[in-house]
């Protein structure tokens, strides 16, 4: 089989083996597998199920760490589909299914590319790591990998159509809770109703001034969910209400800073609480993991050695030598955050993420593939 035919062969494979958050045992086999296959130096399954395979160059050097998620978002309704969302079909000049795009066409051409490079030709270490639960905890299982390997520079897999990524908006989950008192409706003036101290809650967060960014654009505050309680309500004058909002913020703004804003906006408004929502995943090995629902934003040194490299690969390539922000999260915020160089890259658009009839354009997985091979030699080049 020659190298295109092998990643458009592992794409499928993995497309075929469906990977729902904390249930991507099926997919983490056909990754072990493959790096087996393919030569790699060890391959192992990590406590939260996330696939390491482990490059070892012919002298010392620095580790290299390229990462993808093996989960997938939810099929919410498969007739929807065609073809179906786990066949791994090619039709026309794509291949199609749940994750082809995000992120297994990416998985795929990582492990692909990565082992193509020639052991006497690179020093120090390459970690091709599938990791578990990005879509529901992002950066939660590359955490544990970082501190186990802890790597020279990061390159996560995500479809950033081939061009490079040195910058992202953080995430946050925020939960808003509000108190009031219960009473009947026909007697309201002996209730205190949590709905209205929760429109006004709402009224000053929508009210915040957010700063906007030339790269990645304006922070965003969006409010996704409200609830009151006890529900069904009919008869009640509700003592309590819960809304959820969604902020994307702009690199280098801190959890404490967040919610700093947050609570100030809310100053006097009695029986008003906020927090970040607490995140747990069961993985599919047992363990559980755990975290707050924050992600920092971040952004590359713009002088960076290792940026340069990458480039270089990419010209090496015949791709054009492109840089964007990312207004999306991924497990890079975890690296970054820690002080490791670390950057976006892989085949596919973003667009095609998360919808009905996801799909990857071959020509992009056969590149990204080669892309992921001379990002390895550049970084990893023998000195000797």
């Amino acid at each position: 089989m020659n190298d295109s035919a092998a990643v458009i062969s592992l794409c499928q494979a993995l497309i075929r083996a469906p990977s729902f958050s904390g249930a991507e045992q099926p997919a983490a086999a056909v990754a072990a597998r493959a790096m087996r296959a393919l030569g790699y130096d060890s391959v192992s399954i990590d406590e939260y199920g996330s696939v390491l395979g482990v490059l070892t160059g012919a002298t010392p050097g620095k580790t290299l760490l390229l990462d993808a998620h093996l989960d997938v978002v939810a099929v919410p309704d498969a007739n929807e589909w065609q073809p179906a969302p786990f066949a791994g079909e090619i039709a026309g000049d794509r291949v199609w299914g749940r994750g082809a795009c995000d992120d297994k066409g990416v998985l795929a051409a990582m492990i692909c590319g990565a082992a193509r490079v020639a052991r006497e030709s690179i020093a120090g270490q390459i970690i091709v790591s599938a990791s578990v639960c990005e879509e529901t905890l992002t950066g939660a299982a590359i955490a544990h990998i970082l501190d186990r390997y802890a790597p020279a520079v990061v390159v996560i897999g995500e479809p950033t159509e081939l061009k490079l990524g040195i910058a992202q908006k953080g995430r946050a989950g925020i939960v808003v809770e509000a108190r009031g008192k219960s009473a009947h409706t026909a007697r309201p003036e002996l209730g205190d109703n949590a709905v209205y101290k929760m429109m006004e809650a709402t009224r000053r967060l929508r009210a915040l001034a957010l700063p906007s960014d030339p790269e990645l654009g304006r922070e965003i505050l969006e409010l996704t969910e409200i609830i009151s309680t006890p529900i069904p309500g009919a008869g009640f004058v509700p003592a309590g209400c819960q809304a959820r909002f969604v902020n994307r913020s702009l690199p280098g703004k801190t959890a404490e800073e967040i919610l700093g804003q947050l609570q100030n906006a809310l100053a006097g408004l009695t029986g008003v609480s906020l927090q970040f929502d607490q995140l747990v995943q069961l993985c599919y090995t047992g363990k559980r993991l755990t975290m707050p629902d924050f992600i920092l934003g971040w952004r590359a040194s713009v002088n960076s050695d290792w940026q340069a490299k990458i480039l270089a690969a990419l010209s090496d390539c015949g791709l054009a030598a492109k840089t964007f922000a990312a207004p999306f999260g991924t497990n890079a915020s975890v690296s970054a955050a820690r002080g490791i160089p670390s950057f976006i890259f892989g085949p596919g658009s973003i667009e095609q993420a998360h919808i009905v009839d996801e799909w990857i354009a071959i020509a992009q997985l056969v590149s990204g593939a080669h892309a992921y091979a001379r990002i390895v030699a550049r970084c990893c080049e023998s000195l000797a």
